[in-house]
């Protein structure tokens, strides 16, 4: 797929199909992660894979107890009959962390999410951002955390849920018109 393409269709996706992505794709969408630009290229991110199941529906009950209600709602909706899961029962869930001491370590890691997503799109696969593990939650579940293997003092900003669309996505919403030009 060529990079305009794929970053043009490229669309969120929150219905996944059960099936596990292969190794291969997994590593993959990592690599891809790995090569993201950061700030003075210190790599200080981290990225935990989880395809535990009981790991993800015990995090998802602690996540969902400490959401807002405007979320789980929406969520709910998202998910329908399914019940809640912050990150819509993907098979894959991939958690993006870093020392937050570095004062890049935010954008580090939002780079390397976007070249996540567009690898995944790129090989076939869906993904969605999730950011409910973020600053607010992530000390009310850092047990939970540092048993799938994020480092201690790592901060998490932000989650990639991976695997197969479960549905092809809705069309894009049209692109605010923000673009300024000063010549």
């Amino acid at each position: 797929m060529e990079a305009i393409e794929c970053i043009m269709t490229r669309r969120s996706v929150r219905n996944f199909k059960p099936d596990m992505p292969t190794d291969e794709e997994i590593k993959t969408v990592v690599e891809a992660a790995r090569y993201a630009p950061s700030g003075m290229g210190r790599q200080t991110w981290h990225f935990v894979v989880v395809r535990n199941k009981d790991w993800l529906d015990r995090m998802n009950e602690r996540v969902y107890s400490y959401v807002a209600d405007v979320s789980k709602t929406s969520n709910l909706d998202r998910n329908g009959a399914k019940g809640y899961s912050c990150n819509y029962h993907s098979p894959v869930f991939i958690i993006v962390s870093a020392d937050p001491q570095y004062g890049t370590s935010n954008d580090d890691c939002a780079c390397a999410l976007e070249n996540m997503f567009l690898a995944a799109h790129a090989i076939g696969l869906a993904t969605c951002w999730i950011n409910q593990l973020g600053k607010e939650y992530c000390e009310n579940i850092r047990d939970l955390l540092t048993e799938a293997g994020v480092p201690e003092g790592d901060m998490v900003y932000g989650c990639c849920a991976l695997g197969y669309a479960g549905e092809e996505p809705t069309s894009r919403k049209e692109r605010s018109d923000s673009v300024i030009y000063f010549d």
